[in-house]
């Protein structure tokens, strides 16, 4: 399955001219917990799906109490620059949609 078959909210912005957020939220503890324990959101995922070196990825973020995970990159082109296509970052979510989550199995 896909990330977004799990996920409530994948949404992205910017957390500075220089960074990318990402936010991934979840409805229930079980979808969460499937995709956390899945091992496909890994900072060489994140480098891959946006085409960035490993070390522009900042963190990830796993956040049991909100049921939410969170993913910080540097952005290859800073907000202010006039090549810059999505001013606002808001249009970077879109790649972790067709993640593939593997389910783990359970012991």
């Amino acid at each position: 399955m896909r990330l977004m078959d799990y996920a409530e909210v994948i949404r992205s912005k910017n957390a500075s001219p220089f960074i990318t957020t990402l936010d991934i939220f979840f409805s229930d503890g079980e979808k969460y917990q499937t995709v956390r324990d899945s091992e496909a959101i890994t900072p060489q995922a994140i480098a891959e799906l946006y085409k960035i070196p490993l070390e522009d990825v900042l963190g990830i973020w796993f956040v049991d109490e909100c049921l939410g995970i969170k993913i910080s990159f540097l952005k290859p082109v800073p907000s202010d620059d006039p090549t810059c296509a999505d001013l606002y970052g808001a249009q970077q979510s879109s790649p972790l949609f067709e993640l593939k989550i593997d389910q783990k199995k359970r012991v």
